[in-house]
């Protein structure tokens, strides 16, 4: 199997609509190369190959910032991760190639995941902060909207930033900036 890296400006027309079609996001599945690659060229793409077919990917977004107690907190985001082809461990392999390549390079990197996504991160020793997920909420549309994510996934963080984000609660949420 192939683990390789690529930057947003680097991915393949076939890469960018094997992405989307995995991704299932009805809003972003009329997107074009050209816009795809804008609208993420803060992230990086990790894909894992066999017999030169993508069969599992994810995505790292270094655009992700949370405000904290009147304190800016930047972090790498791990989105989007899927497997094309399921129960064959594929996401399991590339979560492992991930975690070591981001603490390779320093990156301080959390995730997100709903409840019946848990097992997976707790087959792989992922650090998870249990409800966490849902103590982050954004302003859109006019209003306080909060995160439908359960838990935050500790890929490569500080202690300091896991306590931060372990004392999140009703009266302390973070805020999307």
């Amino acid at each position: 199997m192939q683990y390789s890296i690529k930057c947003s400006k680097d991915l393949s027309n076939n890469d960018i609509e094997l992405i989307l079609k995995s991704w299932e996001i009805e809003d972003w599945l009329d997107l074009d190369s050209s816009s795809f690659k804008m609208k993420f060229e803060n992230s990086e793409f990790h894909f894992l190959k066999k017999d030169d077919r993508i069969v599992s990917l994810a995505r790292i977004n270094f655009d992700f910032k949370l405000e904290i107690q009147e304190n800016l907190h930047s972090f790498a985001e791990l989105v989007g991760l899927v497997s094309v082809e399921k129960t064959k461990g594929y996401g399991s392999f590339l979560l492992n190639k991930m975690v070591t390549n981001l603490k390779e390079r320093e990156i301080d990197t959390i995730g997100f995941c709903k409840l019946e996504l848990r097992p997976i991160y707790e087959r792989n020793d992922i650090q998870i902060l249990y409800g966490k997920g849902i103590f982050i909420t954004e302003f859109d549309n006019n209003k306080w909207i909060d995160s439908d994510d359960d838990d935050i996934l500790i890929i490569n963080t500080s202690e300091e930033n896991i306590n931060i984000l372990q004392s999140l609660n009703e009266q302390n949420k973070a805020i999307l900036v």
